[in-house]
């Protein structure tokens, strides 16, 4: 299942941020917010559907800081005129991963979570 595979690769941190997702060859801009997040993929939720297999680019408005490809893997209704969808990201820079990933473990060890 996916969200196994999800997990194997690492901490999915529990951490709203605000996000503008773009299609560019559209020039579609909305925004959405980040749900969760880890070093491979992270699941966003917006009142736009994103269908399943499309790629966007992510601008994350507050830290990490960082503008993702990613492409959506999964999407789900959310709660009313909401949907949330995991995104796999697909093209990251060594350096903008390094960075997701130390924030990703900052984070983690900041914020206690339950288990």
């Amino acid at each position: 299942m996916a969200d196994d595979k999800r997990a194997e690769n690492g901490v999915r941190l529990r951490k709203f941020i605000d996000v503008v997702v773009e299609d560019k060859p559209s020039y579609t801009l909305f925004r959405g917010a980040i749900a969760d997040i880890s070093v491979t993929g992270m699941r966003v939720i917006s009142d736009q559907y994103l269908p399943k297999g499309t790629r966007y680019t992510f601008t994350m408005k507050r830290a990490p800081w960082l503008e993702v490809r990613g492409e959506v893997r999964w999407v789900r209704a959310f709660e009313r005129d909401t949907f949330q969808c995991g995104v796999l990201f697909v093209e990251m820079n060594d350096g903008d991963r390094g960075r997701l990933a130390s924030f990703v473990e900052i984070e983690r060890t900041r914020v206690p979570t339950s288990s």
